[in-house]
């Protein structure tokens, strides 16, 4: 019996063989391929948890006062050294009775100066009447002593002829002799040298109380003037108001205190928050494997979306672990667990705020 030729198989048949047993194959490849991938890119387990470093920063008040005025409002945009506020230190009219009461002192403090300087003012006037009357008496010691000296030279003279004898003579109204001449001389010539040293100390004694000012008692004294104009412009810049400026370029997120409200020093009146920041502050959670160094490098996922990744190197590794915010491990914030700190630089191009979240992944290197 001849063979029959075998019956075509229609392309809608091959097609749906097909269908049946390469789809299914080929379907399940192509999920398992996603998993892969979505545990690979989004689904990899963390074990690193950052936020982005936020250096805030407090403006206070150096000095107790009233907030007098406040340029700024949340969320407003403030620059370095400008001006957001004035506090007023000090009352006026407790300032200016402050001020008087200083001036008051210093005018008690002149007067007992003038007292003194009256008291020199005297003993310079009876050193001054001291020096005349010894001035007038040498000068008559000297008249004196050239009259002593021609008595003593006639003396001489009639000793050598005999007229009259060296010392007094016997009888009553005897002339006196040459020894007594000189004797008188000599007394008159101690006295001139005594009264020339007598004046020159008190010559010395007069031109000290003059350097001193014992000559002049004013009514005004320069000195004391010039004291209360230094103590006026030290309360002026005291009780002037106090200028509040923003130490950093950022954002106000807080504020603290309104004008009308008190201030005391060191409390903070209004807080500014950076634009960016340039390191992640990341915590290696528990348990604990290798541990990461300064050589390694984090690869860092965002959270948002879009996703941003990139890589950047670890900066610092610290040597205890510390407290996790609890809202970088759950939403919620009710888990609590202590991690290992490091810090992340913010490689350049990858766009973080303050206080954002991310993930980390350690990139061991070989070395």
């Amino acid at each position: 019996m001849d063979s029959l030729p075998p019956i075509p198989t229609p392309p809608r048949l091959i097609l749906r063989e097909l269908r049946i047993r390469l789809v299914p194959v080929v379907f399940f490849l192509c999920v398992v391929a996603a998993v892969f991938y979505l545990w690979r890119t989004h689904v990899h387990p963390i074990t690193v948890v950052g936020q982005v470093e936020t250096n805030t920063a407090q403006v206070i008040s150096v000095q107790d006062g009233t907030l007098t005025e406040l340029t700024v409002d949340l969320l407003d945009r403030v620059c370095k050294g400008q001006v957001i506020g004035r506090v007023a230190v000090t009352d006026p009219e407790l300032a200016q009775a402050a001020l008087e009461a200083i001036a008051w002192d210093l005018r008690v403090t002149k007067a007992r100066m003038d007292l003194d300087k009256v008291r020199n003012l005297d003993s310079y006037s009876r050193l001054r009447l001291d020096l005349l009357t010894e001035q007038t008496a040498l000068a008559l010691a000297q008249i004196r002593v050239r009259q002593a000296e021609a008595e003593y030279q006639r003396a001489q003279e009639l000793y050598k002829q005999g007229l009259i004898p060296a010392g007094v003579g016997a009888a009553p109204g005897a002339a006196l002799g040459v020894e007594v001449a000189e004797r008188d001389r000599n007394m008159l010539r101690e006295e001139i040298a005594h009264r020339t040293k007598t004046i020159a100390q008190l010559e010395a004694e007069l031109q000290l109380l003059e350097l001193v000012g014992a000559t002049n008692v004013s009514t005004r004294d320069p000195v004391i003037e010039e004291a209360i104009r230094a103590h006026q412009e030290q309360l002026t810049l005291q009780t002037s108001p106090q200028k509040l400026k923003a130490p950093i370029d950022g954002v106000v997120s807080a504020v603290l205190k309104r004008p009308g409200e008190k201030v005391i020093r060191g409390m903070p009146v209004v807080t500014i928050t950076p634009l960016t920041s340039e390191r992640i502050v990341a915590h290696i959670r528990q348990p604990l494997g290798r541990l990461p160094t300064t050589n390694d490098l984090v690869r860092i996922r965002t959270r948002g979306s879009p996703r941003q990744t990139a890589t950047a190197p670890i900066l610092k590794v610290g040597t205890q672990l510390e407290p996790i915010d609890p809202y970088l491990l759950s939403p919620d914030g009710t888990r609590h667990e202590l991690g290992l700190p490091l810090l992340v630089s913010i490689p350049p191009g990858l766009k973080l705020r303050p206080g954002e979240y991310v993930d980390l992944f350690i990139e061991f290197s070989n070395k």
